[in-house]
């Protein structure tokens, strides 16, 4: 939806999508986990080529930019690893000169990740706790 010139998306309309990296060690990712942050490194690529603003994803400690292709490659390995296979290499950013640079350059809380992801999925935890 674009706002006074702004392309963005409308909160109340795609509120659902909920977009994320987590940034935690991929192997304690539950099935759920690993593939929809696989999918949202996808979805992260293709808002930035379309120029949308990241600046909320950022600010809720949901988008680490720099390390969106190591994340892709990172989520891929343990994919493999787990007998899945992966068929969608990670479209190239075309330009992110649109963003500040602090959007840019913003490195994710990952030991906040972290707690909120083991509060929001037992799952997860349960694989945290046999790693760890």
């Amino acid at each position: 939806m674009e706002k006074n010139g702004d392309k963005s998306f409308s909160s109340s309309r795609w509120e659902f999508l909920d977009m994320r990296m987590w940034m935690v060690s991929p192997p304690i990712l539950c099935k759920q986990h690993l593939l929809g942050e696989h999918l949202e490194t996808h979805m992260f690529v293709g808002s930035i080529n379309k120029q949308l603003k990241m600046d909320g994803y950022v600010k809720n400690n949901c988008l680490e930019i720099k390390s969106l292709l190591k994340r892709h490659d990172d989520l891929t390995i343990e994919l493999e690893r787990r007998g899945m296979k992966h068929n969608s290499p990670l479209p190239i950013i075309k330009d992110i000169t649109y963003l500040k640079e602090e959007i840019i350059m913003y490195t994710i809380d990952k030991d906040k990740s972290l707690k909120e992801l083991l509060n929001r999925c037992t799952q997860c935890k349960e694989r945290f706790n046999y790693e760890n």
